[in-house]
């Protein structure tokens, strides 16, 4: 996304390019990840397409300095996807299970669990002991002030680890429960 004081405009993963009603949340957002000077930026959003070729931002999903974007393969393979840091470690849901990044490439059953507050966990049911958490709050990385659709915490051998989290493009669109 190319913001200006004028607006701002969005190239699509099909190149195609459409205006932007940015309002001063979403401004604001930017600015707060954005460098000094940085006028372009990663963002993954969820919206409408209104008047043609303008977009009606709803939710960010996430926003950064760079990104994979089209060619990210752990979003378009995954139902969630969750990152943390100190030590650094990943989280992806998806129809396989769980996979936790510091044990390999192992995909793990899970029981998922959605609670009324929009409050998600996911749970192994074999192997070692992993359990994630996810919130729906905003989290900004504290190591590259990137910003998260939502926050998360990892509870594996004993310890809790605090990081933020996205859905992934095979969680679909947003339900109304």
């Amino acid at each position: 996304m190319h913001l200006t004081e004028e607006g701002a405009r969005l190239e699509t993963c099909s190149g195609s390019a459409h205006q932007v009603r940015i309002d001063g949340e979403l401004r604001a957002l930017f600015e707060r990840v954005a460098e000094p000077a940085q006028n372009v930026l990663f963002v993954e959003l969820r919206g409408q397409l209104v008047d043609g070729n303008s977009i009606s931002p709803g939710a960010v999903v996430r926003l950064g300095a760079t990104g994979d974007g089209c060619a990210d393969e752990v979003a378009a393979a995954s139902q969630w996807v969750a990152e943390g840091e100190r030590p650094e470690w990943m989280v992806r849901i998806a129809g396989s299970g769980l996979q936790l990044t510091t044990l390999g490439d192992e995909w793990q059953p899970i029981i998922t669990e959605k609670l009324p507050d929009g409050v998600r966990s996911f749970r192994t049911l074999e192997g070692e002991p992993v359990e994630l958490w996810v919130y729906p709050k905003p989290c900004f990385s504290r190591l590259n002030g990137y910003y998260y659709q939502s926050s998360t915490r990892l509870l594996t051998a004993g310890e809790s680890f605090a990081g933020c989290a996205y859905p992934g493009l095979l969680t679909g669109p947003p339900s109304a429960d």
